[in-house]
């Protein structure tokens, strides 16, 4: 095993006690339901789970997960990523979150950034800020997630608005664009 693998195995035990606290499948059983459920052709690579608290009593294990997809949109289509989405109540589901629909991209690189953000209209929001490039360029694209009828859903809207505004780059400035005026 590589000094990398090493420390990502390392890294991962660390976090597995947060994650059980925080209910629902710990990180292995995250990315058991990622290779299960997401539309993968072999290798997945997972990061660090994330946690959110969308709701009282209501918290969610996400493990960012980066993939190559086994129906690419396109030809020279490398990576998409998505989430396995951990609940409390030991479910767990998993959602796309680049590579595919209005977040298109010739590669998915990771997740660089996570947290939440201001809610709109009373409903709580996160959002991944990730790496993606094309042959000629790299950008940041932010993908805002909602807490809707009990469950995590993209919020295409609010990430389209944030990114054609310019302003997808950095959390912090997600946090300024969403907040409300």
């Amino acid at each position: 095993m590589s000094g990398s693998a090493r420390a990502s195995l390392a890294l991962l035990a660390a976090l597995l006690p947060a994650c059980a606290e925080a209910g629902g499948p710990d990180a292995a059983g995250l990315e058991a339901a990622a290779r299960r459920e997401l539309p993968l052709a072999g290798q997945l690579a997972s990061e660090p789970p994330r946690r959110w608290t969308p709701g009282q009593g209501v918290t969610l294990s996400l493990l960012p997960v980066r993939f190559r997809p086994a129906r690419p949109s396109f030809p020279n289509q490398q990576n998409w990523c998505g989430l396995a989405i951990g609940s409390p109540d030991g479910s767990a589901t998993t959602l796309v979150t680049l590579g595919t629909d209005w977040t298109e991209t010739v590669s998915c690189n990771g997740l660089r950034e996570a947290g939440e953000v201001p809610a709109a209209g009373g409903v709580p929001r996160f959002v991944l800020v990730y790496a993606a490039s094309s042959p000629n360029a790299e950008v940041r694209v932010p993908v805002v997630l909602r807490w809707e009828a009990g469950r995590a859903v993209l919020d295409a809207e609010a990430s389209q608005q944030v990114d054609e505004a310019g302003r997808g780059g950095s959390l912090e400035r997600i946090r300024a664009a969403l907040r409300p005026r």
